[in-house]
């Protein structure tokens, strides 16, 4: 039974794989035959590729052809490796199969932007062609017994720069490789031939060029050497021509950035420049050996230069193969240690203390330098024969010198050196620059200057030794005995602290004895190096005929220079001049028993004049000439007075118990006596341009006169000027002339000032001013605060009141804004203002550039004053502007009004201007009684310097004037649309006016335009053309006189 199942078993699986075999046997069978066939599919695409009008045979080898393929990668798998191996890969799945290929004929391919063409024939000749916006590609492909022979018949790249032609040499099989012969061109400038070999893995290049290239950039961006490489055969060489000897090498594709490495190439640079720092002087050379090998760059200039001296055999290499690259520099040349191979040895951080004038060093050094951290390791030797170096500002001959270098360490060996005729010795030294340590030992054999008379006497060397540390420099001297102009003095052995930059050593507290002149505590400075001794010495007592010494003197410098001696002294000294304190400092005079000189005396007398002086004082007379550099005269309270840096003369003398300093020049007199002190200038304009306190003001003519008494502490002050500001002003004009007296006070700050008895201004933690039947000049206001940046003495904190009586402001000639009173505040930069006049109320306020102005109520004294040329009776005048200073809208409006003289529109126009505003209108009058107006407003909108007016409207019984438009003050246009109306039965029909206008039965009216400049408008009409011309001028002259007013006074003192 269990056979049986088995049997059964067997025989069903054998069924069924003879039923699958059989159906794959049918299935390829019919595919054979569809193929033999051929298959013609209209449209297929899978996974990133889509085929149009493909057509497959296959006749012992397939046939394939399609209308166009178009290939896509995902963008996102732009992997350069995964991109290398996908190519790989490829090419040994595909090249395998090539033998069962008999024709491919693709019409377009298109793949990532490339598109072209390519045709495939078995053992006959091909193409394959390919564009793109970086490169096109003219080939032909012939296939043969398993090679793939592929002419390059044309290859451009960028942008046609570079052209290749020439052929390759494919095998396909499992391990697919490569053979190529091209011909490069770069810009028709440069010509090679390029040799390859690769397979998968590896790629072999050879380069040749039979003629020099004059650019070596194009090659350098082609193969794309690398950015650590690529600005040292870049950027940092300049050439004429490069002859290329060899050039070759390989990389692997996978390690493309490597490719440097296995690069060797040798070339020759002709009038090469190569900056190997850029920082530095270039390395310049005729011919230069260029070798690249192993990822080291070796320099080996023939006939070279640098900083002017032949580097003979010097060399440099650039080592690329490192973790950091290297500079190595061996510099094996005679050469002048000057200040550019000092600046050079600088860059990388080697001090060499001395720079060499005259004579040559054989030069042996190599530098080692890490190009990114400039960590420098540098070794080298220098010897010097008859040279001339200049150490610390020291010329100093030295006849032989050996020096080593090792890093920061300097020896000086075998060195003789001398100084003038003033000193010699033989040198050594030991010194660590870094850490600044060393020893420097000199053996004097000479010291001596004749033009100061010093002059070692030892009978044995003088053995010095100078101590260099990072703490304090200092010098070891024997004892020793010196001459100074013929005076012997003993000097014990001592330790000095020793400045080696400027040579001067200072001198401890010695105890000195000289017969013929005293004893006495002695320490200062020596200079060496100018021969000059500038030595402290303690006076106990100076006695000459007024001048006293308030106290023991400090210590007084001796200075000993040129055969001359001087007494100076750098700390201030404190004396008694005729009994008032003065300090002096920066002393240096000669002083005789008839005179004292001086020059350039840093001079406080009694802190009130200050200056450099050269004196000429003559005791016997008691009077002198100062002449004064630098000059400052002022109050330690008031400040700064007078100043000019201009050498100026003074007189000095007693008069009246009184010490008086005076200019003639200056016009001015400093007057000191126990009472007090006076400053009279009796004309500002002498000494105005030398202070900036008088020019801070404006003070610039007059007179002023400040007086302080010692019982006071205050100055009392009067000033009298033809102020440049004229700030106040009469009914009829600014006043021009101006009285300023008051006081300050030096312990609280105050001060109180009244100007021409009509202004009070107190000045405290606040500023209060009132003011009294005065008229205040805006305009002057304005000009004032325009010419300076901010409020001067105003602060976030300070507050401003200023209030007035019976004042008005002065606005021009007839033009003014009356009032009963005015109050005005500035708190928190905000300007908040209120002016009353009978019933008129008007308010103000100025926030941050934002403007609000708003009056109503007031009447036809107002508005008379205001309006020039213009009379009124009766009515009420309201107006209001909200905005900023530069666009603001507005309105003007009055009711109820008589209009005398006609002027009517003018003076709408010229109330907008003080606020300001920019238009000016006028009314020829009409008849001696005026007009009644029950209306006249004006609506406008200023900016840009334009004022557009969206509603002119004047409404009286006789007539009616509507109108829009614009005008500009700045460019002085106009531009008005006007309509004048009237009814035929009203008065107005006995004003010639009427003649003009009067057109139709019941009621007439007229549109007039208005254009042109506001200095000369032209104005036209619709009436009929034999209305008589006078009446037409009458309208003429009434609404085009008024915007000559527009015209500032200014402007018209101009024209005229």
């Amino acid at each position: 039974m269990n056979d049986s199942i088995i049997i059964n078993t067997i025989s069903k699986i054998h069924f069924i794989l003879i039923s699958v075999l059989s159906f794959i046997f049918i299935l390829l069978f019919a595919a054979f035959i569809l193929l033999q066939n051929g298959l013609y599919i209209d449209d297929i695409s899978f996974q990133n590729i889509k085929v149009k009008k493909l057509y497959i045979k296959w006749d012992e080898k397939i046939t394939l052809s399609a209308n166009e393929i178009a290939i896509s990668r995902d963008k996102n798998d732009q992997n350069s490796d995964v991109e290398y191996k996908r190519v790989i890969q490829t090419l040994k799945e595909i090249l395998p199969f090539t033998n069962w290929l008999k024709e491919i004929e693709i019409k377009k391919v298109t793949i990532n932007g490339i598109e072209g063409e390519v045709k495939y024939i078995d053992d006959q000749k091909g193409y394959l062609n390919l564009r793109s916006n970086i490169f096109t590609l003219k080939s032909s492909l012939l296939p043969n017994s398993g090679l793939l022979y592929v002419t390059i018949e044309e290859l451009k790249a960028f942008k046609d720069a570079m052209n290749i032609n020439g052929t390759l040499l494919l095998k396909a099989k499992q391990e697919p490789d490569f053979t190529a012969l091209l011909n490069i061109k770069l810009d028709d400038e440069i010509n090679f031939n390029l040799h390859l070999h690769g397979n998968t893995q590896k790629l072999f290049y050879e380069l040749e060029s039979k003629e020099a290239i004059t650019n070596t950039r194009k090659i350098v961006d082609i193969f794309n050497l690398g950015p650590k490489i690529k600005y040292w055969v870049y950027d940092a060489i300049e050439m004429s021509s490069l002859s290329i000897e060899s050039f070759k090498g390989w990389f692997e594709y996978k390690d493309l950035d490597k490719a440097y490495l296995n690069l060797h190439a040798k070339a020759t640079a002709n009038d090469l420049n190569y900056t190997y720092d850029q920082k530095l002087a270039p390395v310049s050379s005729a011919k230069t050996e260029l070798e690249f090998k192993n990822g080291v760059l070796y320099i080996r200039p023939k006939e070279a230069y640098s900083y002017g001296f032949y580097l003979d055999r010097s060399w440099l290499k650039i080592d690329f193969a490192q973790d950091e690259e290297t500079l190595t520099l061996h510099l094996l040349f005679n050469a002048q240690a000057n200040r550019d191979i000092v600046s050079l040895l600088d860059r990388y951080e080697i001090k060499l203390p001395l720079v060499q004038k005259k004579g040559e060093v054989e030069t042996d050094l190599t530098l080692d330098v890490k190009l990114r951290t400039l960590d420098v390791e540098a070794e080298g030797s220098f010897h010097a024969k008859d040279s001339q170096i200049n150490y610390l500002g020291l010329d100093i001959d030295v006849p032989s010198a050996d020096i080593y270098l090792k890093n920061s360490y300097v020896t000086i060996e075998n060195m003789y050196a001398k100084y003038r005729d003033i000193a010699s010795a033989d040198v050594c030294m030991e010194l660590d620059a870094k850490e600044s340590e060393g020893k420097l030992t000199l053996k004097f054999d000479k010291i001596a200057h004749k033009e100061s008379s010093l002059a070692l006497l030892n009978k044995k060397e003088l053995l010095t030794v100078y101590n260099i540390s990072p703490k304090e420099d200092y010098i070891s001297i024997d004892k020793s005995t010196w001459k100074y102009k013929g005076k012997m003095i003993n000097v014990s052995a001592i330790k000095v602290p020793f400045h080696i930059k400027e040579l001067k050593a200072h001198l401890p507290v010695t105890s000195i004895l000289a017969p013929e002149l005293g004893s006495a505590l002695l320490s200062g400075d020596i200079s060496f190096k100018s021969g000059i001794a500038d030595l402290d010495v303690d006076i106990m007592k100076i006695n000459k005929k007024g001048i006293e010494l308030s106290r023991p003197a400090p210590a007084f410098k001796m200075l000993y220079e040129n055969g001359t001696i001087n007494i100076s002294s750098k700390k201030a000294i404190s004396m008694k001049v005729d009994n008032k304190p003065t300090t002096l400092q920066d002393l240096a005079f000669n002083i005789t028993k008839e005179s004292i000189k001086a020059e350039s005396i840093a001079l406080n007398y009694n802190d009130t004049i200050k200056s450099k002086i050269g004196l000429d004082y003559d005791l016997l007379n008691s009077k002198g000439v100062l002449s004064l550099k630098d000059n400052a005269i002022y109050d330690n309270d008031f400040n700064e007075m007078f100043k000019t840096e201009k050498s100026i003369e003074l007189y000095l003398e007693n008069r009246d118990n009184s010490t008086v300093i005076g200019s003639k020049k200056y016009a001015f007199e400093y007057i000191s006596s126990k009472d007090g002190w006076i400053f009279d200038a009796k004309s500002l304009e002498k000494i105005s341009q030398y202070s900036k306190l008088l020019k801070k003001y404006d003070l610039t003519n007059g007179s002023l006169k400040i007086e302080k008494k010692d019982d006071q502490r205050n100055l009392e002050f009067l000033l009298q000027s033809a102020y440049k500001y004229k700030f106040l002003a009469t009914l009829e004009k600014p006043i021009e002339n101006y009285t300023a007296e008051g006081k300050y006070n030096l312990d609280t700050k105050e001060t109180d000032i009244t100007i021409n008895n009509s202004v009070n201004v107190e000045i405290k933690d606040n500023i209060k001013i009132d003011a009294k039947n005065i008229g205040i000049n805006i305009k002057e206001i304005i000009n004032y605060f325009d010419q300076r940046e901010t409020a001067e003495g105003l602060n976030d904190k300070t507050e401003l009141h200023i209030q007035t009586q019976n004042c008005f402001l002065y606005l021009a000639e007839n033009r003014r804004i009356v009032s009963d009173r005015i109050d005005l505040t500035y708190i928190n930069k905000t300007i908040s203002a209120e002016l009353l006049h009978n019933r008129g109320h008007a308010v103000f306020t100025l926030t941050d550039d934002k403007i609000y102005l708003y009056g109503d109520e007031f009447g036809d004294e107002f508005m008379d004053k205001l309006f020039a040329l213009s009379r009124f009776r009766g009515g009420s005048f309201e107006f209001f502007i909200n905005g900023t200073l530069k666009e603001f809208d507005g309105m003007i409006n009055i009711k109820d009004t008589t209009i005398l003289d006609y002027k009517i529109l003018n003076n709408i126009l010229a109330f907008v201007n003080t606020v300001p505003s920019l238009i000016t209108f006028s009314l020829p009058g009409y008849n001696k009684s005026g007009i009644a107006a029950e209306r006249t407003y004006i609506n406008f909108k200023f900016k840009d310097d334009i004022y557009k007016m969206s509603d002119i409207y004047m409404k009286s019984k006789e007539i009616e004037i509507t109108g829009v438009g614009e005008a500009s003050i700045e460019k002085n246009s106009i531009d008005l649309d006007l309509n004048l109306k009237t009814d035929l039965g009203s008065s107005v029909s006995k004003i010639p006016l009427v003649g003009y206008i009067l057109l139709g039965k019941e009621s007439v009216s007229t549109t007039l335009k208005v254009t042109g400049k506001l200095d000369d408008p032209n104005v036209t009409t619709q009436v009929a053309k034999d209305i008589a011309v006078a009446p037409f001028n009458i309208i003429k002259r009434t609404f085009m006189f008024p915007f000559e007013l527009f015209k500032s006074k200014d402007n018209k003192e101009e024209q005229r």
